[in-house]
């Protein structure tokens, strides 16, 4: 097994520690083999600075927690945590994970989604937890599944997933 550290960031001194490059460096192979997330175009670094200016300030104003695991010194997961985005939502929580390719079915995603559960539970106490993912994932809905997601809604052809719609899967935790 690879040297693995799995870190709790919570203020935002330490997202900016990082910094920009490493985390470029972490996303933009996602964008080469398609995964099923947000990003589909390459980040610059200037807007990778951006992006970790924003991140910062959200985890200083207590929106956002992050969970990182770095393998062998290099980022390689990211467990993300936020408040609902408007104010009747601020008691929910929901969660955005990454794990980079190479380092997929060593049980690291299933560690960050854990410990971040735990983690929003203490911190944001949460009425309701939720996730989602691309209906075309089926590796991401097994492990929801397995630490305690169901899925509650489907919203057909909501996402564009490099050209054409995938459905959106939206799981809430229900606990294990």
């Amino acid at each position: 097994m690879p040297q693995y550290e799995i870190r709790t960031i919570s203020h935002g001194f330490e997202m900016k520690k990082i910094g920009a490059q490493e985390f470029m460096d972490f996303i933009n192979p996602f964008v080469d083999e398609k995964a099923h997330l947000a990003v589909q175009e390459k980040v610059t670094l200037w807007q990778e600075k951006a992006w970790l200016e924003k991140m910062a300030d959200e985890i200083d104003r207590g929106e956002k927690i992050a969970i990182l695991l770095f393998v062998n010194g290099k980022l390689a997961g990211n467990c993300e945590m936020r408040k609902g985005d408007v104010s009747n939502q601020r008691h929910n929580t929901k969660f955005g994970l990454a794990v980079s390719r190479q380092w997929r079915g060593h049980g690291f995603g299933e560690m960050l989604l854990r410990r971040g559960i735990a983690v929003a539970k203490k911190e944001f106490r949460p009425h309701k937890m939720w996730i989602e993912h691309d209906s075309e994932n089926k590796i991401a809905a097994r492990l929801y599944r397995k630490v305690g997601f169901a899925q509650v809604a489907r919203l057909k052809h909501y996402a564009m997933h490099f050209g054409r719609y995938t459905d959106n899967c939206i799981m809430e935790y229900r606990g294990k």
